[in-house]
């Protein structure tokens, strides 16, 4: 089997279109003419097409590449049969033509014959062993083999060598319309492979048990705040004037401060209450109010009692947060604790904690050191310590997590920590850390060897921008999408208009969509 590393040295390329005009006998006046062929044959409506290709075979009936258009102008045409059997006449007549091998190969694989594709291309499945008397091929006949080929890997599930030999056809012609031609073939394999690797993945995966349960009461009463301004918040949803929020800002402090963190207690206390109503964006999002609120004022003294929230499970969190948890959260860590990356470290080191919660915690720290490049050695020495805990545990401390592992090396990717790269390795050898998100650790290795992406530093928001950006760039906030007097908009519960970061990449790579096409 070819390799990519010494293809150019076992033959040449050229772009010459004239190069195999003596060996197929084609005139500088037929060329001429081929020149518009290879147009013509494509347009349907051009029924006399059959017929001049048909008069010039009579003319030039040694030349294979007459016999090759007439096929593609039957098949183009929907005449399918009819082109197999110009092609069948074609191979017989030149048996040596690459076209009419490849031709025949595509119709093996049609119809599932896959066996029969390396009696006509070879075994070793390469041009220049197809070709052994040959030092020279054009750029399109390596570019039409490499198509067949990887159609025929792809059609019987070899992935792997499907996917080297687009490398190698991808380094030989990456902008080539033939190559992004060739990928397609592989779009079916990779979805059926990533569902499957997914799958296998999930039934592997680590991922802790929440400890901390909700209290068993059903409370419908709001709580006693010391403003009445508070209201607000529970009356509007982030379309929220900013006057009201400039109000509520400029309240003092500490009092301000005790009634936002009484909300996330109203948010628990009343859970079920508000569950039963219905999500409804204007009622129900005074946690997000809160959190944000918080994060302008830099309440510091606020982390216990927001960490406190943040440890109920999933169902809870997803209910109050949805993809904020993944999406703005970060933003609330950023702020408030930019100063105690202390608090950060000790809350990823709790068990039972959700993984998105704890990522958007790693998220902070990574956007720390890439705002704050002088704060890298300190912010190291967190993801070191909890990496080493990570690596230290076993399944029984409930503190081990798949995801949140993947997620976080792709954060210390992102802000250069090669490193954590020993400590990683561990973590990859114990089986601790998920493969879908980063790949593996030969992978991992290779992405520290890049430059850290300048598009990974992300803005850090002001209250006022955070709640701007969500209204403008996330489905059922969008302000362009006025509700009309016969057909209200619905409240929608917070959801991010784009894919999710951490869902399944569309692409079929088995990778995250954070850590994949999302870049």
């Amino acid at each position: 089997m070819e390799d990519q590393k010494n293809i150019k040295s076992v033959y040449k390329i050229t772009n010459d279109p004239h190069f195999q005009n003596q060996r197929y006998g084609v005139t500088p006046a037929l060329q001429r003419q081929l020149e518009s062929l290879a147009e013509e044959v494509q347009n349907k409506r051009n029924t006399k097409i059959i017929d001049r290709i048909t008069s010039l075979i009579d003319e030039y009936p040694e030349v294979p590449v007459l016999k090759n258009y007439l096929s593609v102008a039957y098949n183009v045409r929907g005449n399918h049969d009819k082109s197999v059997e110009i092609n069948e006449w074609m191979l017989a007549e030149h048996p040596e033509y690459l076209f009419a091998k490849l031709n025949k190969a595509n119709f093996y694989i049609e119809n599932s014959e896959f066996g029969k594709v390396p009696e006509i291309l070879g075994t070793a499945l390469g041009i220049s062993q197809l070709y052994p008397e040959r030092d020279e091929f054009h750029i399109g006949e390596i570019i039409n083999f490499y198509k067949v080929v990887i159609r025929y890997y792809a059609a019987i599930d070899d992935q792997n060598l499907a996917e080297k030999k687009l490398r190698e056809l991808k380094n030989l012609a990456p902008d080539h319309l033939g190559t992004g031609e060739a990928e397609e073939y592989l779009f079916k394999l990779r979805m059926k492979n990533a569902a499957d690797f997914l799958v296998k993945e999930r039934e592997l995966a680590i991922s802790p048990k929440t400890l901390k349960l909700l209290p068993k009461q059903n409370k419908t009463k709001a709580p006693q705040f010391n403003h009445p301004e508070i209201q607000n918040l529970y009356n509007f949803g982030l379309h929220i004037p900013h006057e009201k929020l400039h109000e509520i800002l400029a309240l003092p402090r500490t009092s301000l401060i005790e009634d936002l963190e009484n909300l996330l207690l109203d948010a628990v206390n009343r859970y079920n209450y508000f569950e039963d109503l219905g999500w409804d964006e204007e009622t129900h999002s005074f946690v997000l109010h809160s959190l944000f609120l918080l994060k302008e004022l830099k309440a510091c003294e606020s982390l216990p009692r927001i960490f406190s929230f943040l440890e109920y499970d999933y169902d809870f969190l997803d209910f109050w947060l949805g993809d904020h948890k993944t999406d703005s959260l970060w933003q609330c860590f950023y702020s408030l604790a930019f100063t105690n990356t202390d608090a950060l470290k000790q809350f990823l080191l709790k068990p039972g904690v959700d993984t998105y919660i704890k990522t958007s915690v790693s998220e902070a720290l990574c956007q720390m050191i890439l705002h704050n490049p002088e704060r890298k050695s300190e912010i190291l020495n967190v993801y070191s310590e909890v990496l080493t805990h990570f690596s230290e545990s076993s399944v029984d401390d409930n503190i081990l997590d798949s995801d949140f592992l993947g997620l976080t090396i792709g954060d210390a990717i992102d802000c250069g920590l090669f490193e954590l790269k020993p400590i990683i390795k561990e973590l990859y050898d114990k089986g601790y850390v998920s493969l879908g998100i980063n790949g593996d650790f030969e992978a991992v290795e290779k992405e520290f060897g890049k430059p850290v992406k300048s598009y990974h530093k992300k803005k850090v928001f002001t209250v006022f921008e955070l709640y701007n950006n969500v209204l403008n760039t996330w489905a059922g906030y969008k302000e362009d999408r006025e509700p009309d007097s016969h057909n209200p908009l619905l409240p929608v519960q917070a959801v991010s208009e784009k894919i999710g970061r951490n869902d399944p990449c569309p692409c079929g790579s088995g990778k995250k969509y954070k850590k994949c096409c999302m870049k």
